[in-house]
């Protein structure tokens, strides 16, 4: 939406940049910044600036935690990734500019339209599974995602993964780490079971868990119910809460005419490797893979099915 004359952190934002930048409208907001359509002065193209609330950005820590997150995603290089060009600070305004990339994301789509299509699931877990490999390769995890973190691109219909503001690189050590101990950061909804119990610990097969949500999702049109033992027990028993996740999650499947169930004989159904990778059964190209080569096996199945 337009940025409003009564909206003092827009009309303010858009004078501060105005040397470099022209404000167009307001996409969005989340807990750590503002997201602003704009257009670079200079280039003459579309950009998006996600800006840190000005009350967050006096706490130095935040300022802190803001600027580091914003150059580690810079750092990352992937068709499947929102690119971010530049990191700056101005008149107490901490920003980073990324490309605008025109389309819903993924929840936006998900309440418009309802369940995805199995094959375009696949497409997108397969795109996002990519994305998530590469960043976790260079040792960073996303923390939050979610299908508002994912856009479908309008034009390409690829999906772009963005906000890797809550990411944090597996290198830092120490007092160096801007995660406070014991701090939960992510989408409660999606988060693994060791990231809401604030384990600092966690690895990529968090985001493999929270990618197992969405995938979810997009098929069943909701999100999987938790027992809250399963999301409160302890992780240390043996792994035993992981497991009774799972087993929450396969409970009470919306079916679909288009979603064949197991039978024998034949592979593992798309709601089986959705299952998977919320039990974090697969490494990243194994849950990239496992959609590759089950398309034309799946296909096969729907056919017959019918």
């Amino acid at each position: 939406m337009p940025i409003r004359p009564e909206d003092e952190l827009g009309t303010h934002v858009a004078q501060v940049l105005s040397a470099n930048y022209e404000l167009e409208s307001e996409v969005g907001r989340g807990g750590m910044g503002i997201v602003y359509c704009a257009r670079d002065r200079r280039l003459k193209r579309e950009i998006a600036i996600k800006v840190l609330p000005p009350e967050l950005s006096f706490r130095a820590d935040i300022r802190q935690r803001f600027l580091r997150e914003a150059e580690t995603a810079a750092q990352l290089n992937h068709p499947n990734i929102v690119p971010i060009y530049t990191v700056e600070e101005k008149d107490n305004l901490v920003y980073f500019v990324m490309a605008y990339i025109k389309g819903d994301n993924l929840g936006q789509r998900l309440q418009q339209h309802g369940p995805i299509p199995p094959v375009e699931v696949r497409r997108i877990l397969r795109e996002v599974a990519d994305a998530l490999a590469y960043a976790h390769n260079r040792n960073v995890i996303h923390r939050d995602i979610k299908p508002d973190n994912i856009i479908i691109d309008e034009e390409t219909g690829r999906a772009m993964v963005t906000d890797f503001g809550i990411a944090r690189a597996l290198t830092d050590s120490g007092d160096s780490r801007l995660t406070a101990t014991g701090m939960a950061i992510g989408t409660p909804a999606y988060m693994s079971p060791e990231q809401s119990a604030g384990d600092r610990a966690i690895d990529g097969r968090s985001d493999l868990y929270s990618l197992g949500v969405v995938g979810y999702q997009m098929l069943c049109g909701q999100r999987q119910q938790y027992s809250v033992d399963a999301r409160q027990a302890p992780l240390g028993k043996a792994g035993s809460s992981r497991r009774e996740v799972a087993r929450s999650s396969a409970r009470s499947v919306p079916r679909r005419d288009d979603m064949p169930g197991k039978r024998p004989g034949r592979p593992l159904s798309e709601r089986g490797r959705i299952r998977g990778c919320a039990g974090r059964r697969r490494s990243n190209a194994d849950t990239g893979n496992a959609c590759d080569t089950g398309s034309a096996a799946f296909g096969d199945q729907t056919r017959q099915h019918r």
